[in-house]
């Protein structure tokens, strides 16, 4: 079964939460990513979960550019049909950004790869993920709102909005191909943060045992 996409959602808002929104899931072998942008001086991420089962963060998937901020959590097996994400906050915020992919097909015990971080000052967000050909690549960015932010080629934007007035939060994939840049574009200069990682594939079964079994067969004359 390839990885593929199943459903992408997102959300907003201030306060210290829980910010709701409705996500659809469907298919096999399923694994829903979560990518958070928030902005506050001193505030954590205290509770993420889809129909209240509790999502894990990832390890490192974490970048900070002051006081803006992007987390990444994930949840394998996330309950089919249509749920409530929530997310809850430490303290009040200024403002939070939560956008969530589903993937079917994906890796039941290592649903990803090592995540890449990248922080700057200027129009082209960009950070480099090691993506596997059969692996799918996701980022998440905040970046501080003031122009147009626009995704890179060869990445399918998943989300792309603001949370209120402070800054734009978006999310993309990308098929992965080894070193693999996910690239955004903003017409002025301005403070961001970035996080990527690679989704894995359910493992394969190794062919090596067929051409045994039909051997096996030929010889007792049944195949």
């Amino acid at each position: 079964m390839a990885l593929a996409i199943d459903a992408a959602s997102n959300g907003g808002g201030s306060g210290a939460g829980p910010f709701t929104f409705s996500h659809t899931t469907a298919g096999a072998n399923r694994v829903m990513v979560f990518g958070i942008c928030y902005y506050h001086p001193i505030a954590t991420i205290a509770a993420v979960a889809y129909n209240a089962v509790a999502a894990t963060f990832m390890p490192s998937a974490s970048a900070d550019n002051g006081d803006y901020h992007v987390r990444m959590y994930s949840l394998i097996a996330p309950d089919t049909g249509s749920n409530t994400v929530s997310v809850s906050m430490s303290a009040s915020v200024y403002e939070i950004g939560v956008g969530v992919i589903t993937f079917t097909g994906a890796h039941q015990t290592t649903p990803y790869g090592t995540p890449a971080t990248a922080t700057g000052n200027d129009t082209a967000p960009t950070v480099n993920v090691l993506a596997a050909s059969d692996d799918i690549a996701m980022d998440t960015l905040c970046i501080v709102h003031s122009g147009t932010l626009s995704v890179g080629s060869g990445q399918t934007s998943r989300w792309n909005t603001t949370a209120g007035g402070f800054f734009k939060y978006a999310g993309s994939t990308e098929p992965g191909a080894g070193l693999t840049p996910m690239t955004w574009s903003n017409t002025s200069i301005q403070a961001w943060a970035h996080v990527a990682v690679a989704i894995k594939p359910v493992a394969a079964v190794s062919g090596s045992t067929v051409p045994v079994l039909i051997h096996h067969l030929q010889q007792q004359g049944i195949a």
